[in-house]
This record gives C-alpha cells, sequence and structure tokens, in this order.
C-alpha cells in the first residue's frame, strides 16, 4: 500500500481535482489518502471532513510544507509514502507505474513522474486545452516502460514516491526550509548520500498547474527562494544548481548534441508525442477512407504527413498512409468528369518529361533545380503542372517549360478537388508524357494518389527534402537522391533499396567581379582574407557543439588578417557583439537580392552548421571558392561532403578542419589548388557533365508505370535510434516543428 499525503492550504478547488483525480485513476486499496491542513479559511476543513475516504490532520496554524509532510509521514501505515502537491491533476496508471519503478530494483530509493509544468528538466512537451484532453495524452504516455527510467540528482517534491524503509534510514524532512523550496532538494541528496538512486519515470505523466500556494505572491515567493537556497548552501557548502540534473552522456558522437542524458530523454519522449500525434491523424484518414470519403482522407493524409515532415516521428515513411494513398489512387482511377490540362502537341522525336510540383518558391533549391533540370535536359520537351499552390511560383518557371517547348499547368487554379487533381494529373500523363518526375512537398497527396497504380508513363521520385519524412515516393519507378546522406537514408529508412544518386544541376558560374573592387565596396580591406557563409536562421541554431556563432568566433580568433562574412537574416543582438568583440572583422549582413559581390569577394566558403547549405556552398565551389565546414555526428544528413570525388569539404572533428583552414587562410598557393581541385569535380558533376548524367538516368525507368513494393515494417514497433532523436532537438531548436507548409 502506498500512502499519498496531500496538503492543503485553501484553494479548495484545487484540492478536489486532484483528490477526486485519486480516486479515479487509482486501483482501489492499493493506497491511502493523509490530507494535512495548514489551517485553510476557505471551507476546505469543512469539505474534508465530509469526505470518508481521507485521514484528516488539521492544523490550528501554517505550519508549512515540510512540516505539514512529516505529520503525515509520521501517521503513514503503507510500504511507500507519496508526496503530492493539492494542484496536480492524476491519470491512468499513475501510481501503478510509479510503484513498478521505485519497486524494481533494492537501490532505488525514490522516483517521480513528469508533466506540464516544473523545475528540474521534469516538465514534456504537450498540448492539451482540457482534463478530458489531458488525460487522453496522459493514457497514451502511462505505459509502463524501463527505458524511460530516468537516473536523477534530484527530484522536485510535488510528486515523490519514497520507499518507506529509505525514510527510516534518512528520517523526516528538514523543516529548517520552512515554509517551503528546496526541502525536496536536501532530501534528494541525503537519499543520494545514503546509498539510493533517483529515478524520474518518463512513462509517468500528471497535470500539474504550478505553485498556487505562492502564485499571488510573487515577490514574496523570490525572497523565500533566495532565503532557502541560502539555507541549502549553509548546510551542504554548495549551491543546489551545481547538482547535475541527470548523468552525463559518455558516447563523444551523442555529446556533441546533448551534454545531459535528461536533454536526450527530453527529445526522445517529444518524438513519442509526435508519433501519437501522427497516427491519430492517419487514423482519422482511416475512418473517412472507411466512411467512403476520399477527399476527406486525402486532407488528413495531408495534416499528418506534414506534421511528420516538420515533427519527426522516429520514421521517414509510412507504409500504411501509402497503402491508402493507393487504396485512394484505385478509387479514383474510375471515369469521372474532369476537366482535363492544356497538352499542346510537342516537338516530334523528343521526350516528353511532365514535371509535377507542389509548389515553388523565387529562392527555393528545388524549384531551381526544376529549372535547371528543363534548361540542361535539351533532348526534352518539359512541360510543368502544380498541384497545390501556384501563388508563389516564380515567372521564369512556367517560361523555362515554354522554352524548351512545353506547357505549364496550375491545378489549384481550376477549383478542383484533391482527388479531381490527382485523376487529372494521372489522365494528363497517361495522354502527354514519357516520362513524368515528381518534385513535390513531402506531404503532398496528390501524385501519389495518382500514380499508386501501375500503368502509364514510368515515374521519378527526386527527393529533395531527405532530411526528414516524405510520402509518395513508393508511388514511383524510381528515386532519385541528389546527395549521398539522402541516398543512405532512402535505403536504410525509406525501405527503398535501388535508389540512384543524380547530381543537384548547377547553371553555368556567373563570372565574378574583381576582387579588389569587391572587397573595397564591403568595406573590406585588401590583404584581408574573406571567409563566406550564407544561411538561414534556421540552419544555424546553436544545438549542443554545433553552433556557428562560436565557431566563427573562433576562426576569427586564429587570423588577424581574416574577415568572416555571414549573411543571412540572423539575430541582429547575438552577432552584433561577435562584430564588436573581433574589431569589424566578423560582419553579419541582410541577404540580398544577388550574391555576386559577396561570392566576388571571398577567398573562403565556411558551410553553415548544424544544418549546412550544400546548395550554395556547390555554388560557392563552382565559382572556384574552396568549401570547408563541419560533418555532423549521428544525423550525417544535416551537413557533410558537397562533391565526392573532390578534396574533402567536411570534417567531423573540429581540429581537422582548423588544421585545413588555417592553411587556406595561410597559404594563398594552397588555397588556389584546393579550390581548383573542388572546382573542377563540380563542374564535371553537376555543370557541363551532368545532362550526361540525366541520359544515364532514362534508360533505367521501364516501358510502363510499376510503383515499387510497400514494405511490410510496422512504424510502431521499429526501434528508433540516435539519429531520430537528434533530428527531433534539431527540429526543436530551430522551430521547424512549429511549421507547415502554406
Amino acid at each position: 500500500m502506498t500512502s499519498i499525503i496531500v496538503l492543503t492550504y485553501n484553494k479548495l478547488d484545487y484540492t478536489k481535482l486532484c483528490l477526486n483525480s485519486i480516486r479515479q485513476h487509482t486501483e482501489p486499496a492499493t493506497y491511502e489518502v493523509i490530507v494535512v491542513d495548514n489551517h485553510s479559511t476557505d471551507g476546505t476543513v469543512t469539505w474534508l471532513q465530509s469526505q470518508p475516504d481521507l485521514r484528516l490532520v488539521l492544523n490550528d496554524d501554517n505550519i508549512g510544507f515540510p512540516a505539514g509532510c512529516n505529520q503525515g509521514i509520521s501517521v503513514a501505515i503503507g510500504d511507500s509514502v507519496l508526496l503530492l502537491n493539492n494542484d496536480t491533476v492524476v491519470t491512468p496508471n499513475w501510481l501503478a507505474n510509479l510503484r513498478s519503478c521505485l519497486f524494481s530494483s533494492g537501490d532505488i530509493g525514490a522516483v517521480g513522474a513528469v508533466t506540464n509544468s516544473c523545475s528540474n528538466f521534469q516538465s514534456i512537451v504537450c498540448e492539451y486545452g482540457s482534463i478530458e484532453e489531458m488525460i487522453n495524452f496522459a493514457r497514451r504516455n502511462n505505459h509502463s516502460d524501463p527505458e524511460h527510467w530516468e537516473d536523477r540528482g534530484r527530484l522536485v517534491g510535488y510528486c515523490m514516491l519514497i520507499k518507506t524503509e529509505v525514510i527510516k534510514k534518512v528520517g523526516l524532512l528538514d523543516e529548517l526550509f520552512s515554509p517551503g523550496n528546496y526541502e525536496d532538494d536536501d532530501y534528494s541528496l541525503r537519499i543520494r548520500k545514503a546509498g539510493y538512486r533517483l529515478v524520474l519515470c518518463r512513462d509517468t505523466f500528471i497535470h500539474h498547474f504550478g505553485s498556487i500556494s505562492f502564485g499571488e505572491q510573487t515577490s514574496q515567493y523570490n525572497m523565500l527562494l533566495e532565503t532557502n537556497k541560502q539555507k541549502f548552501i549553509s548546510k551542504w557548502g554548495f549551491a543546489p544548481a551545481s547538482i547535475h540534473p541527470s548523468n552525463s552522456i559518455q558516447d563523444p558522437g551523442l555529446k556533441k548534441w546533448f551534454a545531459y542524458q535528461h536533454d536526450f530523454n527530453f527529445h526522445r519522449q517529444s518524438m513519442r508525442k509526435n508519433r501519437d500525434d501522427f497516427y491519430a491523424l492517419l487514423g482519422r484518414a482511416e475512418f473517412s477512407l472507411l466512411s467512403g470519403d476520399r477527399e476527406k482522407a486525402l486532407q488528413a493524409i495531408m495534416r499528418a504527413a506534414d506534421l511528420a515532415h516538420h515533427s519527426h516521428p522516429g520514421f521517414f515513411a509510412c507504409p500504411k498512409l501509402e497503402s491508402m494513398l493507393r487504396t485512394i489512387g484505385a478509387a479514383i482511377a474510375l471515369p469521372a468528369a474532369v476537366p482535363q490540362a492544356a497538352s499542346p502537341e510537342s516537338s516530334a522525336g523528343k521526350r516528353k518529361v511532365l514535371h509535377v510540383i507542389s509548389q515553388g518558391y523565387n529562392s527555393c533549391g528545388h524549384t531551381k533545380t526544376l529549372e535547371r533540370w528543363m534548361a540542361l535536359d535539351i533532348g526534352s520537351v518539359h512541360s510543368v503542372l502544380v498541384t497545390l499552390n501556384s501563388a508563389t511560383n516564380p515567372p521564369w518557371l512556367a517560361a523555362a517549360a515554354i522554352q524548351s517547348g512545353g506547357w505549364y499547368q496550375a491545378l489549384d487554379k481550376a477549383g478542383l478537388s484533391l482527388c479531381q487533381r490527382a485523376k487529372l494529373l494521372r489522365d494528363t500523363a497517361n495522354r502527354w508524357a514519357d516520362a513524368v518526375v515528381l518534385h513535390i512537398h513531402p506531404h503532398d497527396p496528390v501524385a501519389p494518389a495518382a500514380f499508386g497504380l501501375a500503368g502509364g508513363p514510368p515515374v521519378v521520385f527526386v527527393n529533395h527534402a531527405h532530411l526528414a519524412f516524405s510520402l509518395g515516393m513508393t508511388a514511383a519507378d524510381l528515386v532519385v537522391d541528389h546527395w549521398g546522406a539522402g541516398q543512405s537514408l532512402t535505403r536504410a529508412r525509406r525501405n527503398i533499396p535501388h535508389g540512384r544518386r543524380l547530381p543537384l544541376p548547377l547553371g553555368t558560374p556567373r563570372a565574378q567581379a574583381d576582387k579588389q573592387v569587391a572587397k573595397s565596396t564591403l568595406g573590406i580591406r585588401d590583404e584581408q582574407v574573406v571567409c563566406l557563409t550564407i544561411a538561414q536562421p534556421y540552419q544555424v541554431v546553436a544545438c549542443g557543439e554545433y553552433n556557428l556563432a562560436n565557431l566563427v568566433r573562433e576562426l576569427s580568433g586564429r587570423f588577424e588578417n581574416l574577415t568572416m562574412l555571414v549573411v543571412g537574416p540572423l539575430q541582429a543582438a547575438e552577432w552584433a557583439r561577435l562584430n564588436g568583440d573581433s574589431g569589424g572583422r566578423i560582419k553579419v549582413v541582410d541577404t540580398p537580392g544577388d550574391f555576386l559581390l559577396y561570392h566576388s569577394a571571398a577567398d573562403i566558403y565556411l558551410d553553415a552548421i548544424p544544418l549546412g547549405s550544400p546548395s550554395e556552398a556547390l555554388e560557392a565551389g563552382a565559382l572556384g571558392i574552396p568549401v570547408v565546414g563541419l560533418a555532423t555526428e549521428i544525423a550525417e544528413q544535416l551537413s557533410g561532403d558537397i562533391a565526392p570525388d573532390g578534396p574533402q569539404t567536411h570534417f567531423h572533428d573540429k581540429e581537422e578542419l582548423f588544421a585545413v583552414f588555417d592553411r587556406l587562410v595561410a597559404d594563398p598557393v594552397y588555397r588556389q589548388s584546393r579550390s581548383q581541385c573542388l572546382q573542377a569535380a563540380i563542374l564535371h558533376h553537376h555543370c557541363a557533365g551532368w545532362p550526361a548524367q540525366l541520359e544515364q538516368l532514362y534508360p533505367l525507368l521501364p516501358a510502363a508505370h510499376v510503383p515499387l513494393p510497400l514494405a511490410a515494417a510496422d512504424n510502431e514497433k521499429t526501434p528508433s535510434d540516435w539519429q531520430d532523436i537528434v533530428l527531433v532537438y534539431f527540429q526543436q531548436q530551430s522551430g521547424l516543428r512549429n511549421c507547415r507548409f502554406g
């Protein structure tokens, strides 16, 4: 039996919620509730006295939290004692899970739960707007699992389950800390000094409203915190904050991302939530499909894939989702009254390639890739069909298609449903195209539904968004990746073993301006060596040791004749400090309309970190600028080498990077040699030599479309690895998890 001790001081509404939740979500006869009231005056005592299942201790004064808890402990009869704040709401399986952990080992002295609001890194990511939603969230989370038990340096006493034998050995709470705060830090330390472990149970979630007793007296509360912190320091000789919340990460690679185990586990738990949210949306899609509403099912699939791409669920593809798309595709294959896309006759003898794009952007890589594909593949006629949103498409995209002899069609302008767009896309491809190339967003269901059935022209899926989850790859005959890390993910994590690598096409490098003039225009002295970085803010948010601001500071400090030029709309305050600290040798400028001036001034290109900009690095390398950068450990898709046949550009070890960088700064001959070698490799694979590589790809396509087989793997049972946790961390830090396509 567990003795649950709840202290009350007014706030009757909270107390009722707390005690009723205990009754509702705790197995009868496994617990007793001892309520210690510290002289409430709002009717709490009268209500408590009307509850026959409570043991009461009624005080004539407010004696504070530690002393009140000690009163309850003194009359407890259980084999364990649970200290529980009255501003909590407990949840299904809460006590059973805590007890499973507590009594799983003789050296565990106390355990605690995770919540929505708590210090000491005991809160987790959760989103709900009512108690009912909170209970549903907890029900999904609260499955006892030793993998989610985490050794801790201390536990917060809002929900703390302690073995009775430990209390007998350690003693009661120290009333020195009355009326409250830091008594739990003190007790945690005493438990550990007695030879016991403290464990946080991430498999147990309860709701915590948070400090309701002090919430209306902020200044008094802050003064009490400071007073009791000093009491702790006087007693133990060190500050409570010096106690590490959890064990340090030991693996050298993982340690570059996370310092402590709780950091890693927090994001692992966030991934579990992402997965639950994904499957909730997928469940809606399945229900809609079973109900015969295919349009609503496609909309739910689109939302699920959008969520999964930005909030990584631990897998990069979902066979169940792909299967549903094929079911929808089979249904819309039936004749239907759908308008036809304009598809004029093309030049005789030329291959007709239909490019499908969800949405284009003036400055986005996949749109430029499509334009360059059409420009470089002069042996084909190219047409473009837009499935979701043509409003942001630059005019040069349509112009490139028409220039090749093809056409441009925007399905979103026709007022069609998603199902109708899929039907029209399939019919258009069957009528006009010799091959279909998909450049679609990771959440776009139109093309996957259209091409989920065999027949028609062969389909190529170009994996532009290789970093995270995508739908629709199995609707293709061939999956193409631009980057080696993306191809590795396609094979290992998307269950597509026979994808191909096709380099990213680049345009002909532009003639550079005079370097001296470019430097002078930017206010840089001619004798300065210029290192250029181009990045967006989300790419360079600090993640563990991967911190571009720190890296730029370190590199700048190595040479007085070095100017670091960082281009992008970065946070002004942080980078302004760097500019001042470096005497103006670290310059940060907003994104210009044209990078020509900055490329012309650059002697070295430093890739962004933790998320590299491989297309920007390739552009720099093609212009004869040597490229260097840090390669990310574990999540290798975030940053790595850009030209496999050229010199190594990215280094896992910072000292290796520094050695190459130092030589590039100090030795102009070495700098030129390295730049020429990299430039030659890039020009061969990505510029003049690119059409020949494309011509090797077309013959690999079958005569008629046959979708790739669906994997039998159940993603829910596929164990996640460190790569997944790191991706969740990066999405959280960068803000990508809050983004959605639009």
